[in-house]
């Protein structure tokens, strides 16, 4: 598992972070903290930016994610485009109540497939590849 460090590249994201793992053809960015304002969204974006790059399909796991705000969403936006062009699938594991209905209340829940544990994420995955 790779830990993406803070860095002075991102002085505001402090109370945000990510982890990443990669498993075959898919990776998970584990988010932990505030998504919110553009110093802690953006290293999200990018790092998923990467990934898919790299030909991954990706699982965002927001089980310790404890706020949402427009950056975050529209980071998440962001996201499912660049994807959706590389012709990959991004899904969402794990997400509280309250960012789900965020998202529902915003139209962005259409964007990606939602499950309850990153392990059903995951076979979601390996299925489509199969």
């Amino acid at each position: 598992m790779a830990v993406l460090a803070k860095s002075d590249k991102y002085p505001y994201a402090n109370s945000f972070s990510i982890e990443t793992e990669s498993l075959a053809n898919v990776a998970i960015i584990h988010c932990s903290g505030r998504l919110c304002f553009q110093g802690e969204a953006l290293p999200l974006a990018e790092t998923a930016q990467s990934l898919l790059n790299a030909g991954n399909d990706l699982v965002l796991d927001f089980a310790a994610l404890s706020l949402l705000d427009s950056a975050g969403i529209g980071q998440l936006v962001f996201i499912s485009m660049f994807a959706k062009a590389l012709n990959r699938d991004v899904c969402i594991a794990c997400a509280p109540e309250r960012v789900q209905y965020l998202l529902r209340l915003t139209n962005v829940a259409s964007l990606f497939e939602f499950f309850g544990s990153v392990e059903d994420a995951l076979e979601s995955c390996a299925s489509k590849v199969a």
